[in-house]
This record gives structure tokens, C-alpha cells and sequence, in this order.
């Protein structure tokens, strides 16, 4: 299990304005393409952490990724400090959030965002003054429990000091003012978006504990029962009903947070006996630390996705809280049942080759279960990889498989994938359109009206990929009309000679 990351600490990251980039917190590989024994021997010698590439497509957006999570929050306006570009995601965002929550029976609205819009004239002047005005405007006007600044790339580089900014304005306004500094060009890393959100959270609107508001003898049984599920924006609806559901079937009460939780939520993060992560990557800046500040120990090294995995993580949670025995008979008879409802499944799927790219944690669990009831899997394609996912790199029997890692970059996707020819893809949403022209079938990894994870979540990942097998002319047809958009010399380029040591300059 991944040490906490408040064990070897040499200061309190919290006493600081904004947290450290996974690049120095972590480490880890961004560009790897090639056997997994190979990544697992450069990743324990360090070779793999300076892999770098010679062309680089795309990658994605730190200040995205901690609007997945501050964005979900109820009753938080976010102010955009940046300029116009970085809010051309927000209308979507804005509808995505609202399917989430109208899933979840929480009450839907209009989603406020106000945006500062920096022009060329503020990287000479600095936007602290259209800031300014945008905290008290977005205070008087709307009356948010939450003013979330998120701070882009340019006043990230002119030094627009917004912490100063929010200390000086909290007195005037009724809201909490947190800052996220997400700035993209700090970290190779697009995942410390998510430590930039984690780290206003934890700083911000997460109370510290106090001796003085001791809880009474049914709120210390309640707590002493409670398991904190962390939920993630690659989660849906369905996701935390089975997780919930597994949980309680062991006699505990699960609360699952932070995506879509309130304030007053937040607040009492504490009042847990057990903090459960369903994916490492997301979590382990805030699970460290709410470990500092209240005691309360966590599970991190698993993500409960297919038969074994699922087994694991409700072990891991049984075996806290003494409930081995209720375990042990609760996994017999959800895999009794599971293994014959997806009897019909494996029989079509069985010996097909597959292919799975996305989160590191996510595809190397998917992958897990695939391979588990008989498909080959072929190649797997990770956004990092960093010690999160060593243990799952270790369980893998083929020394061959080929591992990509790569933040984006279709164009080299699609080249292993041209050479690997899958049966079936299984990707993170955004790649599924490109895969399509190649005319192999796919269906996405996640989606917010998807169960995938659990023993529900297992039997939907073996339907969906079954029912997408039974007809694969709609992916043919396309790649037999659509061309991609890549030079032959592209594709006949062996993807591992783009993959050089050291960074560019």
C-alpha cells in the first residue's frame, strides 16, 4: 500500500498557499510505450520518470479537472480568473452536472460561472482589480456559500497573487473564498488538478477539529459505523448505489462524498471511522491529510471494478472493522450469482482480444476483469503511471503486454492500435470517436448514467461489451467513409520512436 503522503513530510503542505505538483510530490511516467516488464523495470530504476516524447499531440487541462470537482458542489460559484479561452468547456460542464445531479434526486439549477476575461492589457497591468470586482459582484448578486477562485495559466505567470486578494476581501463578503491554483504549465501532471481543488477544500471548508464539540454517545456509535466512499466525476449514480449497497450489507453506514456534497458535508468529513478511496490518483493528497488532521485511517490500493477487485476492496473495509466472517460470506454470494448471470456474456466474449486505455487504475482493473473471464487482452494505454499502480503492474502475468502512457496523444493511440487490431476497445470518453475510424467496435469506460463498478458493475461490463460485439457494422461503416486525419508516414512510425529520454528544450 502507497505510503500516506503525510508520513515523510517536512512541512505541512496546507500552510501554504497552493499544494505541490505531483511532479515533485510523486513522480512518475508520461510517455512509456512499450512491454510491461519494461515499464516495471524503468519504473523502479527511474529511467521511466524522465521519458519524454519527441512530438507531443495534446494533453489535458489541470484547471478542467479541479472544475470536475469544485463544480459539483452545492451552492459554490466558481470565478474563472483567466482569459476567455480556458471557460470554453463550461457550458458543458454546467450540463453535465446537472444530469449528475438530477440523478441523485439533488435539486438542479442554472450553474452560475462568472469569468474574468484577461486581455492583453492585463498581462502588462494584472487582473487583481477585474478580480476584485468579480468576488464582490458574484457575492452581492448571487449569495454563494462558496466563492471558488480557479486560477489559470496567465495569471499563474504574470503573478496575480489571489490568496492575498482572497484574505483581504473575506471580511467583506458572506462567502467562504477558496482559491485553486491550477495552473497548467507547473506540472506534466494534468492529475494535480485535482490535489489544486483537494488542497482549497482541505484549507478552506473543511473545520478543524475541536476538543470542545465533543459528540454525544450516538454520535460516536454513528461515526464509529460510518465508511467516507470518495467518489470521483468518472463515477455515476449507479457506481455509489452498489458501493452503498455492498457497505451497508455489512452493517456500516456509508456516506459517499465530496463530488456533490454541501458545505455542511464537508465539514464533518471527520465524523468517519473509515476513509475509502475508489481511485488512488483522485485521492491520496486529500485522504493524507484528513489522516493528519483527524486520525482517521484510510484504503487506498484498490478500485473496485470486476470480481477481484471488488473482492479485495470489500475485504479491505470487513477486515477494519473485525467483519471478516459477514465478508467472506457476502463475496461467496454475490460471486455465486454474478458468475451465472454473466454465463451468456463470456461465451461471446471469450478469447476475443481487447484493448483498454483511460486513468491508470481504471484500465489496469478493467483490464483485470476481462482477462479474468477470457478475453486476451492485447494493450492497455494509461494517462501516468506512478506508484499508485505498482501492485497491478506486478499482478500482470503477460511480461508482453504492451503499455502505452499517454496524457492524450490519439494520434499515437491510433498507430498500436492500427498495429494490434482489437477486437473491441475500451477507452476514456473522447477517444471513442477516433477509435471508431479505425472501425473497431468500443464502448466508453465510464459514464454518469453507467454502473460499472461492484458486482452490478462487473455484469454491465460484460453486457456492453458482448452487445457491442453482436453488430459491428456501424464502426465499419464509418472507417470505410471517414478517413483519419494522420500521414501514412505516421502510421508505418514505430510509436516507440517517439518516446526519447530525457525533457525537451
Amino acid at each position: 500500500m502507497p505510503k500516506s503522503l503525510t508520513e515523510n513530510l517536512k512541512y505541512n503542505y496546507l500552510s501554504v498557499d497552493e499544494p505541490p505538483v505531483r511532479d515533485e510530490r510523486i513522480g512518475g511516467c508520461i510517455a512509456y510505450c512499450g512491454s510491461c516488464s519494461g515499464l516495471q523495470d524503468d519504473f523502479k530504476s527511474g529511467c521511466a520518470q524522465a521519458l519524454n516524447r519527441k512530438f507531443s499531440q495534446s494533453s489535458g487541462c489541470q484547471l478542467m479537472l479541479a472544475m470536475g470537482i469544485i463544480n459539483t458542489l452545492t451552492n459554490v460559484l466558481t470565478i474563472v480568473h483567466s482569459p476567455l479561452g480556458c471557460c470554453s468547456n463550461l457550458a458543458g460542464m454546467a450540463g453535465v452536472r446537472n444530469i449528475s445531479r438530477s440523478s441523485r434526486g439533488l435539486a438542479t439549477e442554472d450553474q452560475t460561472f462568472i469569468h474574468t476575461n484577461m486581455d492583453e492589457l492585463d498581462v502588462v497591468n494584472g487582473g487583481i482589480d477585474k478580480l476584485r470586482r468579480a468576488i464582490l459582484y458574484a457575492d452581492k448578486e448571487y449569495h454563494p456559500e462558496v466563492i471558488a477562485i480557479v486560477n489559470g495559466c496567465v495569471p499563474g505567470i504574470i503573478g496575480d497573487d489571489i490568496d492575498s486578494l482572497a484574505r483581504e476581501l473575506q471580511t467583506e463578503v458572506s462567502a467562504r473564498i477558496v482559491p485553486i491554483h491550477c495552473e497548467g504549465f507547473k506540472s506534466r501532471f494534468v492529475s494535480s488538478g485535482y490535489d489544486a481543488a483537494n488542497h482549497g477544500i482541505l484549507k478552506y471548508l473543511i473545520r478543524e477539529p475541536k476538543e470542545d464539540l465533543k459528540p454525544t454517545k450516538k454520535e460516536q456509535y454513528l461515526n464509529s459505523k460510518t465508511v467516507n466512499i470518495f467518489n470521483v466525476g468518472s463515477n455515476s449514480y449507479g457506481d455509489e448505489l452498489e458501493l452503498s449497497r455492498l457497505v451497508k450489507a455489512l452493517g456500516l453506514i456509508p456516506r459517499v462524498v465530496p463530488l456533490h456534497a454541501s458545505v455542511d458535508d464537508l465539514d464533518r468529513l471527520g465524523e468517519a471511522a473509515l476513509n475509502v478511496s475508489i481511485c488512488a490518483t483522485h485521492d491520496d493528497y486529500l485522504l493524507g491529510h484528513l489522516k493528519e488532521r483527524y486520525g482517521t485511517e484510510y484504503i487506498l490500493d484498490v478500485l473496485p471494478i470486476g470480481i477481484r477487485c471488488t473482492n479485495i476492496w470489500l475485504g479491505k473495509i470487513a477486515a477494519h472493522f473485525n467483519l471478516e466472517e459477514e465478508a467472506e460470506e457476502l463475496i461467496r454470494q454475490e460471486n455465486r450469482e454474478l458468475k451465472e448471470a454473466i454465463e451468456p456474456f463470456v461465451e461471446v466474449l471469450k478469447g476475443k482480444k481487447i484493448f483498454v486505455g483511460g486513468g491508470e487504475t481504471r484500465i489496469l482493473t478493467t483490464a483485470d476483469f476481462y482477462r479474468s473471464i477470457g478475453m486476451e487482452v492485447v494493450g492497455v494505454k494509461s494517462h501516468n503511471v506512478d506508484r499508485f499502480v505498482e501492485n497491478l503492474l506486478d499482478e500482470i502475468d503477460d511480461p508482453n503486454l504492451l503499455v502505452e502512457v499517454a496524457a492524450g496523444q490519439p494520434a499515437e493511440e491510433l498507430n498500436t492500435l492500427s498495429r494490434l487490431k482489437p477486437d473491441i476497445y475500451i477507452g476514456h470518453i473522447g477517444a471513442n470517436g477516433w477509435v471508431t475510424k479505425l472501425g473497431i467496435p468500443n464502448i466508453p469506460l465510464f459514464g454518469t448514467n453507467i454502473n460499472y463498478m461492484g458486482y452490478s458493475g462487473a455484469f454491465e461490463l460484460a453486457r456492453r461489451a458482448a452487445r457491442a460485439l453482436k453488430n459491428t457494422n456501424f464502426s465499419k461503416n464509418i472507417s470505410r467513409h471517414v478517413e483519419l486525419p494522420l500521414t501514412e508516414e505516421w502510421m508505418r512510425l514505430n510509436p516507440k520512436e517517439n518516446i526519447i529520454q530525457g525533457a525537451l528544450f
